[in-house]
């Protein structure tokens, strides 16, 4: 008889993912010119947040970067290293995010193996990508457990008419554009 493991969250910490983001992480990692983030950015508005949902107590940014090892929604037992570093301006980003650069470290919760959304490889521009994109919104956002775990997910789209109304995956699905933040249990 298999034992369940009850995982009780304590936190999730959400990223609104913009269509020029989109772009740039589904994209050939190289352009013309370069230029081009590879990476999720985390506004100055999310970093005191941030910092505090990976228990960088202090709040300061010279502190990362940090990696969290995350499990995969939707695929047990597949844990991945998400690593968090400071960006200029008192910003930060996920790195390495792009699909399509060697040596990415996009999170398999993030993939086209469990449904996010891609862009086809030639994609030269974000109107390009915008197609792609999923019309009410793509969210990517990580559960931290009561006992320190973390697990990688995302949503795409409207809210779900089923999604139970105490439900905290309803705050993922704002009535209006915020970059993300940190819903408490």
């Amino acid at each position: 008889m298999t034992q369940k493991k009850t995982i009780t969250t304590d936190s999730i910490w959400w990223r609104n993912v913009q269509p020029g983001e989109f772009y740039n992480i589904e994209r050939y990692h190289r352009i013309g010119g370069g230029g081009g983030s590879l990476y999720i950015e985390i506004p100055g508005s999310m970093v005191a947040a941030t910092l505090d949902f990976l228990d960088v107590t202090s709040g300061n940014l010279n502190e990362l970067p940090v990696t969290i090892n995350a499990g995969t929604i939707g695929k047990l037992g597949i844990f991945s290293p998400i690593e968090f570093q400071k960006k200029s301006g008192g910003r930060m980003r996920i790195v390495n995010q792009n699909r399509q650069q060697p040596n990415s470290q996009r999170h398999p919760a993030w993939t086209a193996d469990l449904g996010f959304p891609t862009a086809p490889d030639d994609v030269r521009n974000k109107e390009e990508a915008l197609p792609y994109f999923p019309k009410g919104g793509l969210r990517i956002y990580i559960s931290k457990t009561a006992e320190g775990e973390y697990f990688a997910g995302f949503t795409q789209g409207t809210l779900p008419a089923r999604l139970e109304s105490n439900s905290l995956m309803k705050a993922l699905y704002p009535q209006r554009n915020i970059p993300g933040g940190v819903i408490n249990a």
